[in-house]
């Protein structure tokens, strides 16, 4: 006995072209086992009425096609209906089994089809993309790693670590684990799209930014108090004194060194990026270059930008350089990359260019707590267009396509 799936099957590869021998006999077989069968075969091939509306049905579900074609189902559909019944029910009965299943064949592989491409690529757009917040981890002297709480903006380090509004740090493990000795180097390192905050020992406050790492003893040694950044911080140092002289503080990170005393300052030091920048907003510092041992003091508002083994003061809007520490994205005097950098560091993207790099240049600045969607409103009245397709491990691909170059000016 034939059943109607598998006689389906056969027809379709029939009207592929793609039956073997053995299925051509089979099917033959069955065309010549009734009469009806004889007929439905006839029916598909000289009359085509069948795969006709099967065309229709596959139209209609296609929400790529266009309106004017669902028009013409409807009409078809009129047309077909206003024939008597007498006319066709008698002729389609005796084949309905084998219509419908091979309808069903049809539209069951199409929305197959259509959910493995999603499932391959789902559909993302920027407004999905939420921005960062909290988020880091402390590394202990043992090298047991702690998730630090997203609801804490920070921690606080002394003879033991605290959150900021003073409640312990909990991870399952003894309280003893979280208290520091002078011996102990500490790791505190936000991840792409994070940032914390912490103090030190000393008093002094250290905001990090996104995809950084500040490595700082638990307890600073009386001669100096040295911490080491990748990344990006902004640095309020407490100064201290013992024996009638100031300790100083040093900052080394990515080729330079920063002497302090007491100060405000925020540094810059990306591995990826091409420059290291250090600017300064109160007191006095001074900037090593570590290849070349020349050092370079600066005063409030000024910026030294490392680029090789060459240094360069110049003069800056601070308010601009620590941006980011007070909730926003500057864009001004930046250029389209760095500006794509640091969307990345904090929406967890990578960037892609199509046609090239940008030139264009953007004034303005945006808030960090926004969706991607709403920063890149940006690049809306320029020439440069986006699209965001999913990435690797949770990441996100954002891809610009250039077309010109002006100045814009965003809000």
């Amino acid at each position: 006995m034939h059943h109607p799936e598998n006689i389906v099957d056969l027809l379709r590869k029939y009207l592929n072209g793609t039956l073997s021998n053995q299925e051509t006999i089979t099917l033959q077989e069955w065309a010549k086992a009734k009469p009806e069968n004889q007929r439905l075969m006839d029916y598909i091939v000289q009359d085509n009425f069948l795969i006709s509306d099967l065309q229709l049905y596959w139209e209609l579900w296609n929400e790529t096609e266009a309106a004017d074609r669902k028009q013409r189902i409807l009409d078809s559909v009129h047309q077909k209906t206003a024939i008597p019944r007498q006319t066709r029910f008698p002729r389609l009965r005796q084949w309905l089994p084998y219509a419908a299943v091979l309808l069903l064949a049809f539209v069951a592989g199409f929305f197959i089809i259509r959910q493995s491409k999603q499932i391959a690529e789902p559909v993302i757009t920027a407004k999905d993309i939420m921005p960062g917040g909290n988020r880091a981890t402390l590394t202990l002297a043992d090298g047991h790693t702690i998730n630090l709480n997203t609801d804490q903006s920070g921690i606080i380090v002394g003879n033991d670590i605290t959150y900021m509004d003073g409640s312990t740090i909990a991870n399952g493990t003894s309280s003893e684990a979280h208290q520091t000795t002078a011996s102990q180097t500490l790791i505190l390192k936000t991840p792409i799209g994070g940032n914390y905050r912490i103090v030190l020992p000393d008093g002094t406050q250290v905001w990090l930014n996104a995809n950084s790492t500040l490595t700082y003893p638990s307890q600073f040694a009386a001669e100096e108090r040295i911490v080491q950044l990748e990344g990006e911080a902004y640095f309020h140092v407490e100064p201290q004194r013992t024996r009638g002289k100031n300790i100083p503080f040093k900052v080394i990170s990515n080729g330079q060194t920063i002497n302090v005393l007491g100060t405000e300052f925020n540094i810059s030091a990306y591995a990826g990026d091409p420059q290291t920048k250090t600017t300064l907003v109160n007191g006095a510092i001074e900037v090593i270059n570590l290849a070349s041992n020349s050092a370079n003091k600066i005063v409030p508002g000024q910026q030294a930008v490392l680029q090789g083994t060459k240094i360069k003061v110049d003069e800056v809007d601070v308010s601009k350089a620590i941006a980011w520490k007070n909730g926003r994205f500057s864009f001004d005097g930046k250029s389209f990359e760095q500006i794509m950098r640091e969307m990345a560091r904090w929406y967890n993207l990578t960037v892609e260019y199509e046609g090239g790099i940008p030139t264009d240049q953007f004034i303005g600045d945006a808030y960090k707590t926004d969706k991607l969607a709403t920063v890149l409103r940006f690049l809306e009245s320029s020439d440069i267009q986006y699209r965001v397709k999913p990435g690797n491990n949770g990441t996100y691909r954002l891809i610009i396509h250039n077309k010109g170059r002006k100045e814009v000016t965003t809000n």
